[in-house]
């Protein structure tokens, strides 16, 4: 881990602690994602597979940007963050390995898009890591 888990829940503060950020930023791009329904638009975003966690003020400094501005924010924090991004695959054979021993078929860079499919994929990726976890 890059970070004890200790930190991650329970330090505080604008400068060291950690606060969730939503992939999907409230703008007009992702609102139309969802056809404009502003209740749809919140419940999705606030989805387990929509939200990470980014340290200090880096959630702050990623504000309402899009999507592919956002990518760019989650370099070299937490390594779910890191997940979303096409080069922390890049000569990682244990997180092939750890893919494959498990059929994470839906452990894949997104780094075009984030939408509802993405959505979806994600959530289903994050639940069957839990599963891992606690079994």
């Amino acid at each position: 881990m890059k970070h004890p888990f200790e930190n991650l829940v329970t330090k505080t503060g604008p400068k060291n602690g950690f606060h969730i950020e939503h992939i999907l930023s409230r703008n007009e791009e992702n609102l139309k994602l969802f056809n404009e329904d502003e209740d749809t638009f919140e419940q999705e975003r606030n989805r387990l597979g929509g939200i990470l966690l980014l340290k200090g003020k880096d959630n702050i400094s990623s504000g309402n940007e899009s999507y592919l501005q956002k990518l760019k924010s989650y370099n070299n924090t937490l390594y779910w963050n890191e997940t979303l991004r096409e080069d922390f695959y890049k000569s990682k054979l244990d997180i092939r390995n750890f893919k494959n021993k498990y059929s994470l078929d839906e452990m894949i860079p997104l780094s075009t898009k984030f939408g509802p499919d993405e959505l979806e994929s994600r959530q289903r990726l994050l639940f069957k890591m839990i599963k891992i976890i606690w079994n």
